[in-house]
């Protein structure tokens, strides 16, 4: 089994709909976030929980998508007013927990273009390019490297296709819950991710994955 993130293929599979009508108003002002989006046993996007625990009734707009009972992982571009939600856009995100380092076959890590990394509610969340002419599927995963002094080390993987060059950008997200399995004996969990600019390393507290 692979450990690593199919981009192309999770953007097939977890895309959602949305529409909106010609003779729509002002639109209030645009607010976008990372949440966990539940899929219904219809294929209906019923809710979007944001990584501060706030869930957001989506319901009403009946947004299809290629999955049922199932959370997606998402970046949504909504407004809300008059305690009514609607929903512009959504960009999937890769999602996954770390995986301990003998369960990958190889760790590359080919540069990304880092944009911002975040800790917000239970994950580390980033945003990066991907530098592609969109050939071949580019492949994401997290692995846990190793354990030190209550510290859980983690490196961003990312495997670039031999036939893809490097060409135009194109924007990525990533989240990775900041709990993973058997992390309760850390305290800190140390992020490495390669970049253009080099290695870059980031750390955060595995004690701040409750919502307040």
């Amino acid at each position: 089994m692979r450990h690593f993130f199919r981009s192309l293929l999770y953007i097939m599979c977890t895309g959602f709909l949305c529409s909106c009508s010609k003779d729509e108003g002002r639109i209030p002002n645009l607010l976008t976030e990372v949440c966990d989006v539940f899929i219904n046993a219809d294929s209906i996007a019923t809710t979007a929980t944001l990584d501060d625990g706030t869930v957001l009734d989506i319901a009403r707009q009946r947004m299809k998508a290629n999955a049922k009972d199932t959370l997606i992982r998402s970046v949504i571009t909504y407004t809300q007013e008059d305690g009514t939600v609607r929903v512009y856009s959504n960009t999937p995100v890769i999602c996954k927990m770390a995986t301990p380092s003998e369960k990958f076959k190889t760790t590359p890590h080919d540069p990304v273009k880092l944009i911002s990394i975040w800790q917000k509610g239970p994950y580390i969340n980033m945003m990066f390019g991907e530098m592609t002419t969109g050939k071949g599927i580019h492949e994401y995963g997290f692995c846990m490297d190793s354990v030190k002094n209550r510290m859980l080390y983690v490196s961003f993987i990312h495997k670039q296709p031999a036939e893809d060059a490097l060409s135009y950008t194109q924007k990525r997200y990533a989240s990775m819950p900041v709990k993973t399995e058997g992390t309760e004996a850390y305290d800190s969990v140390s992020l490495s991710i390669t970049t253009f600019k080099g290695l870059e390393r980031f750390t955060y507290s595995s004690s701040k994955h409750l919502f307040p």
